[in-house]
């Protein structure tokens, strides 16, 4: 994992961990404004695309908004494979980026979003989930990776304690 920082490393290693035992669970990442929780998170997606591009599956981002912050999230995938050699390999197509027969949806978890028929049979991530309604998560995303037993990362920075992320955080 290039670029990433010793306490990134040990995060990314037990959410890669995860999803090659098909683990499940969640884990709660909670880190300073600039701390890294986006590189890493990017890091992550592309291994994670890269491991499955054979066998398939699906990965999942959730984000407060789809503009920017998904958006931000899904250039920022695609500039890490470009960087890492996969450009040809990695491919995106409107807010799905595709590595063989893996992929990855960005998604906005914006209260009036539509976001229902995807799975999270890989990954389920929540951008800045301090800022996510608890409600629309566990009404549209969470039953994504219920079924499958997929991992659930929550990134984002303590907020307040009706937050999704804080909630995440108690379950643990």
């Amino acid at each position: 994992l290039p670029r990433l920082r010793p306490y990134q490393v040990e995060v990314a290693r037990a959410i890669l961990g995860r999803i090659a035992a098909r683990q499940g669970g969640s884990i709660s990442v909670e880190v300073a404004r600039q701390g890294g929780k986006n590189e890493l998170s990017a890091q992550v997606e592309l291994a994670t695309l890269v491991a499955h591009a054979g066998t398939g599956g699906a990965l999942v981002k959730c984000a407060p908004t789809l503009t920017p912050q998904a958006r931000i999230s899904l250039e920022r995938l695609t500039s890490r494979a470009h960087a890492a050699g996969l450009g040809g390999l990695v491919r995106r197509s409107g807010q799905t980026v595709r590595c063989g027969r893996a992929r990855a949806h960005f998604l906005s978890a914006e209260r009036h979003a539509n976001v229902v028929g995807h799975t999270a049979d890989l990954l389920l991530e929540v951008d800045e989930a301090q800022e996510v309604e608890p409600e629309k998560f566990d009404r549209d995303f969470r039953p994504m990776a219920a079924s499958t037993n997929a991992p659930v990362v929550y990134y984002g920075t303590p907020w307040g304690p009706r937050s999704l992320l804080a909630q995440a955080t108690a379950e643990h």
